[in-house]
């Protein structure tokens, strides 16, 4: 069964479809939709929910079913061919995001409870470099402010609650620019 999709188009144009699926991800090329190829499937913890983000050439997946951060290297997609690298962590994850413009990875709800924030700059290791964890996260966006009062901030705008998320449920705004000093901001 699948879970959730991310695209991918790789340097010579060619458009891919991610796959959650719930025993891995499946990486499908669908440069032409009338005719999908499955170019590869990686296995990965059991579970009903996978998320899957990519920096670069390279995809991100979490799973609820554990197993910290898959790593996989699409490098060579174009040829058949997808390695998977490495994990990173080894809790549960409900979702994942990353700010392509500052190079942080996101993991969000599961064990982890708020955001675990890893370090992309060497993108085949994603290091982790700091955390919030004052209500469960569910889902965030995060953005680099490149212009504007809020100019060189990195900013989370994180779906979330109490209480695994039941518990006074809402968006919350919290400044990551330093990511060992993160704080609320609305």
């Amino acid at each position: 069964s699948g879970n959730d999709c991310w695209g991918y188009v790789s340097p010579s144009g060619r458009e891919y479809a991610l796959m959650g699926t719930s025993s891995g991800t499946a990486f499908v090329e669908i440069t032409d939709p009338g005719n999908p190829v499955i170019i590869d499937i990686k296995s990965g913890p059991n579970s009903l929910w996978r998320d899957i983000k990519t920096y670069q050439h390279f995809a991100y997946a979490v799973s609820e079913g554990g197993g910290g951060i898959q790593v996989f290297d699409m490098g060579n997609i174009d040829n058949g061919v997808v390695s998977q690298l490495n994990s990173a962590g080894s809790s549960n994850t409900h979702n994942v995001a990353i700010d392509t413009t500052s190079g942080f990875l996101y993991r969000t709800g599961g064990a982890g409870s708020g955001l675990l924030i890893y370090d992309l700059s060497n993108p085949a290791t994603p290091t982790q470099v700091g955390s919030w964890t004052d209500i469960y996260v569910h889902d965030a966006q995060i953005v680099t402010y490149t212009d504007g009062p809020y100019a060189g901030r990195q900013i989370a705008f994180c779906c979330g609650g109490y209480s695994g998320g039941w518990g006074n449920p809402g968006l919350t705004i919290v400044d990551v620019t330093n990511k060992s000093n993160t704080f609320v901001v609305g």
